[in-house]
């Protein structure tokens, strides 16, 4: 029984750990929501599987985590980086391709996804059979657009997205959509102003 108020100490610690820059995060993507910016937009990317990261790791901030907040604001473009190792400013951008780009494409990201790695084959019956490829180690990014009337998510894992072949002879089928899409054109200027 006496286990039980230490594992939900544990439990705690283990999730206030590293939030002390989230509360600011999260201050500032209230006020922005909130006030008379036309544009917010979340980005972040998470891996999963594949590293294994240690107390130690976080605190000496090799993993650092970084997220980020872009908006619009009277016609000015603002960045700002939060990561679990330090705080950063708000940047005022002269442009931004990355922002320009979301907001005068909202419709088509709202109905575009990454697709997953398959490939459509005939079996031995002749029937159609699809072949899906998939990883347990992947990174995943996601994007939060929020606009004055709605909110759009939308994730890409990064082996959906570059996956041009399942072996050496057999093709992602969705490959050349996935490379075409408006997600990935939004991901790569994400990537760029973000690096």
């Amino acid at each position: 029984m006496k286990c039980i108020p230490n594992l939900i100490l544990f439990l705690l610690v283990i999730n206030i750990y590293g939030q002390e820059n989230n509360a600011e995060y999260l201050e500032l993507k209230t006020k922005l929501l909130n006030s008379d910016s036309e544009l917010v937009i979340e980005f972040n990317t998470i891996c999963f599987g594949g590293v294994n990261i240690t107390p130690d790791d976080s605190e000496n901030c090799t993993y650092e985590k970084p997220f980020y907040l872009f908006w619009t604001k009277n016609g000015q473009y603002f960045k700002r980086k939060f990561s679990n190792c330090k705080l950063f400013p708000e940047i005022e951008m002269e442009k931004s391709e990355f922002i320009e780009k979301v907001k005068t494409n909202l419709f088509e990201i709202q109905n575009s996804e990454i697709l997953p790695v398959i490939h459509e084959i005939n079996n031995s019956n002749g029937k159609s059979e699809i072949i899906e490829l998939e990883f347990n180690h992947y990174c995943e990014s996601k994007f939060i657009i929020n606009t004055k009337k709605e909110q759009i998510i939308k994730s890409i894992i990064d082996y959906q997205l570059t996956t041009e072949l399942i072996d050496k002879n057999t093709p992602n089928d969705n490959y050349s959509k996935n490379q075409s899409s408006i997600l990935n054109a939004i991901y790569k200027l994400a990537q760029k102003e973000t690096d």
